[in-house]
């Protein structure tokens, strides 16, 4: 059985806030633990409900064009993470699966227009995965 979407972007997310911790300053660092906290917690409850899911890989390569600004790379960590519980959504195959996936999918669309705020001229984007108006 393999990894669903949204359960493989949140133990992605988990890794890589811990690389956003490793990087941040004093003005971020609370706001890094305290998504490193949800995103534990998020991916331990998917695990909880998708039981027969395979496990997340172990370790981890950042790719090349992998930011290293800690606001980049949080804004990139939630934006994967919206779209991979969009894709989940639609897999869903019980209420309290979608249900789950939508409020993950809240919870990460918001914290990336949180981190978002903190880059200076940054353009607003559609949420990933969602097509163009």
């Amino acid at each position: 059985m393999s990894t669903p979407q949204g359960l493989a972007a949140e133990d992605a997310a988990v890794y890589g806030y811990g690389l956003v911790l490793s990087r941040a300053d004093a003005s971020i660092r609370a706001a890094a633990r305290r998504e490193l906290t949800a995103h534990r917690v998020r991916r331990d409850a998917a695990e909880e409900l998708w039981t027969e899911a395979a496990a997340a890989p172990v370790g981890y390569a950042t790719a090349p064009d992998t930011p290293t600004d800690p606001v980049l790379l949080a804004i990139r960590l939630e934006s994967d993470c919206c779209e991979a519980w969009r894709a989940e959504i639609a897999a869903a195959d019980t209420r309290e699966r979608r249900s789950f996936c939508v409020d993950a999918l809240t919870a990460a669309a918001v914290q990336l227009a949180r981190w978002r705020t903190l880059v200076p001229g940054a353009p607003f984007e559609e949420l990933p995965g969602f097509p163009r108006a």
